[in-house]
């Protein structure tokens, strides 16, 4: 009966698509055609297509490109580097004129690394990111019209009615809110029900799920779980494991944001973990960390994106204000991301003022003991370790973790550890493990430069 319930929702779903259009369906079936050879001729051609169109229109259209991209043949090498700084400062110049406000979506970004970014979407980019979702939702196993826990933190903007839940099969927990009481009834919803299961969750939220079940049951739960994705945070190798202890399945990453959809998303069974990018619905380079001109491959730079399907606002060569490595993967055929390294404010720079991957913090899980940590870079060389900690928690390797850290920040490095009772959430419910207050700073004494200019 179950197994009917969920074939009835995947039908319904399909056939609902059906009368208004088909819009998700065949964006679907393009998306899967393009991926499955993203450098085949044919690809090529529809991506190329995709891009050229995007370029016409947002010249043609939209005010602020129509001023900035030089006159004569349309190339994305005429359009400059932009990012959210850019977007606010021209929030209307960047609408198209053929598209009027209040017959798109506006979305919000949760505002985990300043303020909360404001986008405009049309019908087609929301279809299109639905396309998006169902099917990399299916590359990791999950199966349409199944059971689905959704782990994030579900504010006035994404919280869903009981209804709409109940007709997508979805058990919605929000972060701020995973009290033990909370967790013990999600634990045993995951060992009650019988159908199929996914989970889909901040990598945090994972975490504490994770930590939970070690506590309180045997591992790994006695159920069936399809498909374990993490989102919103980095997934690292301690993580990966221990969730594979605790569900039997494996967990894979996935790169999105809420301004313009999934970028990309780990395969299974890929033994370098990296990143199938989604070629289909956007064209991505990497850019010097520093300079706009784009990175040698391998270099680790700027993830710079053109949204190809939002053509009520578009975003070319946007700046995401994150971190990554794309090389070219000879049995895919195609560029994948081999690292992600999450946003540039959070990468470290070491006492001779190099970059280096925020990564590292992860090394600190090799002690035992250590519940909660926070890394924070200040001025001159200080850098601060915050860890909460359980009572199996050594005091004698406070010294080695200085140790291991100033081989990355540098000998001369003035490393401090501070033992919290707590590391709070952001009010984006994700829990923040890089704070780069140098960085900061920087930032702040330039605009201040910039306005006494001005």
């Amino acid at each position: 009966m179950i197994v009917f319930f969920e074939w009835l929702r995947r039908a319904a779903f399909w056939s609902l698509d059906a009368l208004k259009g088909g819009q998700v369906r065949k964006h679907y079936l393009e998306i899967q055609s393009i991926l499955d050879g993203p450098e085949t001729e044919e690809s090529r051609k529809r991506r190329e297509k995709n891009l050229a169109n995007m370029l016409k229109h947002a010249v043609e259209t939209v005010p602020y490109y129509s001023e900035v991209v030089p006159k004569g043949p349309i190339s994305l090498d005429g359009f400059p580097i932009v990012d959210k700084q850019t977007v606010r400062a021209n929030f209307k110049g960047f609408q198209s004129k053929t598209f009027r406000e209040e017959e798109g979506y506006m979305v919000t970004t949760s505002g985990s690394t300043g303020k909360p970014f404001k986008l405009l979407q049309d019908r087609g980019k929301r279809a299109r990111n639905t396309a998006d979702t169902v099917f990399f939702a299916g590359q990791a196993g999950y199966k349409l019209g199944s059971r689905l826990f959704y782990l994030r933190l579900w504010d006035k903007q994404y919280q869903k009615n009981k209804l709409l839940t109940l007709i997508q099969n979805m058990a919605t927990y929000s972060v701020d809110d995973l009290t033990e009481n909370n967790l013990a009834r999600l634990v045993e919803e995951l060992n009650s029900k019988k159908s199929s299961k996914s989970i889909l969750a901040y990598t945090s939220a994972l975490e504490t799920l994770c930590n939970f079940i070690e506590r309180n049951h045997g591992m790994p739960l006695d159920c069936k779980i399809d498909s374990i994705i993490a989102v919103a945070e980095a997934l690292n190798p301690a993580i990966l494991e221990q969730i594979k202890k605790c569900f039997g399945t494996e967990a894979l990453s996935r790169y999105s944001n809420s301004e313009n959809g999934i970028l990309a998303q780990q395969r299974s069974n890929d033994p370098y973990g990296n990143f199938e990018v989604n070629w289909a619905s956007y064209h991505i380079e990497i850019f010097d960390l520093i300079e706009d001109r784009p990175a040698n491959e391998g270099e680790t730079g700027r993830i710079i994106i053109t949204d190809l399907f939002n053509y009520a606002m578009p975003l070319i060569r946007y700046d995401t204000g994150d971190v990554g490595t794309m090389e070219f993967d000879s049995k895919r055929n195609a560029k994948v991301f081999t690292k992600i390294d999450g946003r540039k404010m959070d990468m470290f720079t070491n006492t001779k003022g190099e970059y280096i991957s925020s990564h590292i913090i992860h090394h600190i899980l090799q002690f035992d003991g250590i519940d909660q940590f926070q890394f924070v870079e200040e001025e001159n060389g200080e850098y601060i370790i915050k860890m909460k900690v359980l009572s199996q928690y050594d005091p004698t390797d406070e010294a080695k973790i200085r140790n291991r850290y100033e081989a990355y920040f540098g000998e001369d490095a003035n490393i401090r550890i501070e033992y919290v009772d707590d590391i709070p959430l952001l009010p984006s419910g994700k829990r923040k493990l890089v704070v780069n207050n140098r960085r900061s700073t920087i930032l702040q004494q330039a605009m201040e430069k910039a306005n006494m200019q001005n």
